[in-house]
């Protein structure tokens, strides 16, 4: 059953999380944009024919690693997201048993 200490520990999370996880939502939605721009200078830095040149743009290693950092910054981002959906959830849950409790159907 959730208890009160529940509800507190998910809430501090919630509360000291707030900078944390828009951070990481920042800096994968500003990577995610960087995407077309990375892979346009690898582009220009080719030569070749267009189709050439794409292909070496998208197996360029800086493409890859851009891609990494996305992947990476994907995950922080949602598994903050996660985190604190499920806190949220604690916590309505908390709020559910409290309710229940003062009506005395608990």
């Amino acid at each position: 059953m959730i208890n009160y200490n529940d509800s507190e520990v998910a809430l501090n999370f919630l509360v000291n999380t707030d900078i944390e996880a828009a951070r990481a939502k920042c800096l994968y939605d500003g990577l995610l944009l960087q995407k077309k721009t990375v892979r346009a200078i690898q582009f220009l830095n080719s030569s070749g024919s267009a189709a050439e040149r794409t292909e070496k743009a998208l197996a360029s290693e800086e493409y890859k690693l851009h891609l990494k950092k996305i992947e990476d910054a994907q995950i922080e981002f949602e598994t903050f997201r996660n985190q604190r959906g499920s806190n949220a959830l604690i916590i309505d849950m908390w709020r559910s048993v409290n309710s229940n409790q003062k009506k005395g159907n608990i």
